[in-house]
């Protein structure tokens, strides 16, 4: 299991960058990108840590609130182009096949 390239603290990343708020307790490991590029996301470390509301209910949550989703995707290609540096962004749409940053 890689390491997220996203976020240093084991912490709820949308409890922390949405509310300001620490929530360390019932964490859950979300690929940022999900069925078939499930396998690029643990490569890269393209994953967060979201608390069970923000992971799995309805709400802000990635699996079911798309402009959360498409946040979380846009903020893993900005830190995978960032850790990658020249090509990366080439590499990202070979693989990926979408921009999410100018998207």
């Amino acid at each position: 299991m890689s390491k997220s390239i996203i976020q240093t603290e084991k912490e709820c990343y949308i409890c922390r960058r949405w509310y300001a708020v620490k929530t360390t307790r019932g964490l859950e490991e979300h690929h940022v990108l999900n069925g078939p590029l499930r396998s690029f996301s643990e490569r890269h470390g393209l994953k967060v840590w979201l608390c069970h509301q923000h992971h799995n209910e309805p709400g802000m949550s990635p699996h079911y609130n798309v402009t959360c989703a498409q946040t979380l995707k846009a903020v893993a290609q900005a830190k995978y182009e960032e850790k990658n540096g020249p090509g990366a962004h080439a590499a990202w749409m070979a693989a990926v096949g979408k921009d999410y940053i100018n998207a």
